[in-house]
């Protein structure tokens, strides 16, 4: 039974790791690029945009476009282990945008 406690314990220490938006990186002369650690079972693709659009929107960008997808749980933590990278800039091109 002890070990039983101290699993769900540790499980829920786990599950609260870095689970915050990744701030904006200026990695391109085009404008800085979006981060979004997101569960691919829990989010939609609309859902990951719109994060996506909301921290592009704080530099005065629209989301241009995606850069890649990758699964990183030690990265993104437990709960949101993928990762969507998304270049900002001035058009909106990705998930049916202008």
């Amino acid at each position: 039974m002890r070990h039983v406690v101290f699993a769900a314990v540790a499980v829920l220490l786990l599950a609260g790791c870095s689970t915050s938006p990744r701030p904006l990186v200026p990695d391109t002369a085009e404008g800085p690029t979006s981060y979004v650690c997101y569960s691919s079972m829990n989010s939609t693709p609309e859902e990951v945009r719109a994060i996506a659009e909301t921290q592009c929107r704080r530099t005065g960008h629209g989301v241009a476009g995606l850069l890649g997808q990758s699964w990183t749980p030690l990265r993104c933590g437990i709960l949101t282990p993928s990762v969507a990278a998304f270049q900002c800039g001035s058009s909106y091109s990705y998930y049916g945008g202008r």
